[in-house]
């Protein structure tokens, strides 16, 4: 079973493949049209706006997705640390009350041995 920042890397990682799968298909049709619309008219100057622009708005979603990543990631960590911390302390607890447990328990026949020798 994967931590909340595994998924949380996951989405980002599928969401980073839907923006290229996305550019990609989105160039090739416009490249497809501006070839035949560039049979017709002369268009260079067109074309280049638009892959400008194209180019701007891709890196735009590219950055928004990697600012949601950071803060997603800020978030997750706040959570995931409390957790940590939670379950360190309670192997602590569980180690040191283990561990009170057998000097104890020594302790005591420690001393049940000393009784018996002194009594006997």
């Amino acid at each position: 079973m994967g931590t909340i920042k595994t998924y949380q890397e996951q989405v980002q990682d599928i969401v980073s493949k839907v923006i290229s799968t996305v550019e990609e298909q989105h160039k090739a049709i416009a490249a497809t049209s501006f070839e035949y619309i560039e049979k017709l008219y002369k268009l260079d100057t067109v074309k280049a706006k638009h892959d400008e622009v194209a180019d701007i708005a891709y890196s735009k979603a590219r950055e928004v997705n990697k600012i949601v990543a950071d803060y997603t990631a800020d978030i997750i960590a706040k959570f995931e640390k409390e957790e940590t911390t939670v379950t360190k302390a309670k192997a602590a607890v569980k180690k040191t009350t283990a561990t009170a447990k057998k000097k104890a328990t020594k302790a005591v026949n420690t001393a049940a041995s000393k009784v018996e020798e002194a009594t006997a």
